[in-house]
């Protein structure tokens, strides 16, 4: 039976995923409005997808089992939008040169560099698609081997503390896992509000939004940049104490909402946004640039407009006819067979 999905978790990734596309659209953007809004905003924008996995996870039914099922749903999308994105540059690339724009780097090295690189062309976002298998297996060890909580929770801040460290040096692991240790408390802190039941309705789920308003400006001052990918980090209290109380209030803040279908829908598939919405900004921007626009908030929400509505389409179109590779169906069943 499939899950039966929860509106306001739906809502609280689309909030993030539409924060995240406008970023990257223009990193400066949120800073038009305010000097330091981006800072406070990394204070839940990437942690709150850690956040949100981690009120899903499930042991299943062992670690041959559980494995299966993360590489299902992250690292086969993973390297579906590596080679996706390959294909549609391609293709920009050649249609650049039939109008008489300068052409794209394109190699199929590309296809690679994923797997090595801290950087890469094309689809850069998808990092967090292998920090995010690496959180599920480190937690799900965690699990297996320490069973009292307070062990757990000693275990969760030991490694975040080597990931930190490692941060600060700038010490780098391959395949994202340095990322993944300072990551693996907002996935846990997720974990806990599930097993305290906070996932439930309230009666006090009325005082979110009261909460969320006392915490902003605090936030808003304190803040510093962060940058889970590269490992620019602030000093530890504010890696994890600002995310925390962003995220737990957004997300009680959020709790009340009803379904609302269109935020819903994007929050669903943010998968697939987050795989495809560089390989659309991009050109979008270049047309714009190319015919005179000037990088500023009006360029920034003109490509992000069109961007959400060509995403629609392109929803339908991977969950319809590539499902198995985005996550909507499994691409290994039980015995790690191809459907």
């Amino acid at each position: 039976m499939a899950r039966q999905r929860i509106a306001y978790i739906d809502f609280m990734k689309c909030l993030c995923i539409m924060l995240i596309v406008m970023y990257h659209i223009d990193h400066d953007f949120f800073n038009y409005l305010l000097p330091n809004l981006n800072n406070a905003l990394q204070a839940f924008r990437l942690p709150m997808y850690y956040f949100i996995s981690g009120i899903f996870f499930k042991l299943y039914g062992g670690f041959a089992d559980f494995t299966r099922r993360k590489v299902n749903n992250i690292l086969v999308p993973f390297v579906f939008f590596v080679v996706f994105a390959f294909v549609v540059r391609s293709v920009e690339h050649c249609l650049r040169l039939a109008v008489g724009a300068d052409g794209l780097d394109i190699s199929p090295v590309q296809l690679v560099e994923p797997f090595y690189l801290r950087y890469w062309a094309n689809t850069t976002p998808i990092w967090f698609l292998l920090s995010l298998f690496w959180v599920n297996i480190i937690f799900y060890a965690l699990q297996r081997f320490i069973k009292p909580l307070w062990g757990l929770l000693a275990a969760t801040v030991a490694i975040s503390v080597v990931g930190y460290l490692l941060g600060i040096n700038k010490i780098e692991l391959p395949l994202m896992l340095d990322s993944s240790l300072v990551a693996l408390p907002y996935f846990v802190l997720g974990w806990g509000v599930k097993r305290l039941g906070g996932v439930e309705p309230t009666r006090y789920d009325k005082w979110g939004v009261l909460c969320l308003a006392a915490v902003a400006v605090p936030i808003y001052c304190v803040s510093q940049f962060m940058n889970l990918h590269f490992q620019v980090l602030p000093p530890y209290w504010k890696l994890y104490l600002l995310p925390f109380v962003a995220i737990l209030s957004l997300f009680w803040a959020c709790k009340p909402l009803p379904r609302i279908p269109v935020f819903c829908h994007y929050g669903r598939y943010s998968l697939i946004i987050l795989g495809t919405h560089p390989l659309l900004f991009l050109p979008l921007r270049f047309v714009f640039v190319h015919f005179g626009m000037q990088p500023g908030v009006a360029l920034t929400l003109m490509v992000f407009t069109l961007t959400m509505a060509i995403e629609w389409p392109l929803i339908w179109l991977l969950k319809t006819y590539a499902p198995r590779f985005t996550a909507q169906e499994p691409f290994f069943k039980q015995g790690w067979r191809v459907r």
